[in-house]
């Protein structure tokens, strides 16, 4: 089914020519191919590394629509046996990883993931707001301000209040990071 979504619509009931190239990233579809596309991956990697319900090399993998990280005990297991699996499963479905999006890297180096930088700091993980994302943020705040010169104090911080919430709901939508704001 993947693989027809894919090739497109036929030529006959489109004026359009097929592409064999897909669909573009980000686009609304995306996700759900990408979904259809890793289902299998997880169990994948359980039934490689699960023994006995004990993962001695503590892979384990965390999706999210079409984003998933890998995690494991030490960066050789996922360098030499985890990325090659994962590399080879994608190949399966003409999929690759994105050499720009794939990071082999220490918990304590810390990595982000949907707009969430996590990193541990002396032992302690936390989760907050990427610095992108809240330079981005900032960026939008700072020109509503400038471009507002004129409106009173109060007229202005009612204005500022809606871009608040996206603070709030950022926070909720990592049940951990409720406390990254506050």
């Amino acid at each position: 089914m993947l693989r027809k979504w894919l090739k497109g619509i036929p030529r006959k009931q489109c004026s359009l020519q097929r592409k064999e190239a897909g669909t573009p990233q980000g686009g609304i579809i995306s996700p759900t191919l990408a979904n259809l596309a890793l289902d299998g991956l997880a169990p994948m990697l359980l039934r490689r590394y699960m023994k006995k319900n004990w993962n001695k090399q503590k892979v384990n993998i965390v999706r999210y629509a079409d984003n998933f990280i890998i995690t494991g005990a030490t960066k050789e297991v996922l360098e030499n046996e985890v990325r090659p699996m994962v590399e080879e499963f994608l190949a399966a479905r003409g999929l690759t990883l994105s050499p720009e999006k794939t990071k082999i890297t220490h918990i304590d180096d810390g990595f982000d993931f949907l707009g969430f930088n996590v990193r541990k700091y002396e032992g302690k993980l936390l989760i907050k707001p990427a610095k992108k994302n809240v330079s981005t943020f900032l960026g939008k705040v700072r020109e509503f301000v400038k471009g507002n010169k004129a409106l009173r104090q109060d007229k202005l911080i009612k204005a500022l209040n809606p871009m608040s919430a996206i603070i709030r709901s950022a926070c909720g939508d990592l049940p951990s990071a409720a406390k990254c704001i506050r």
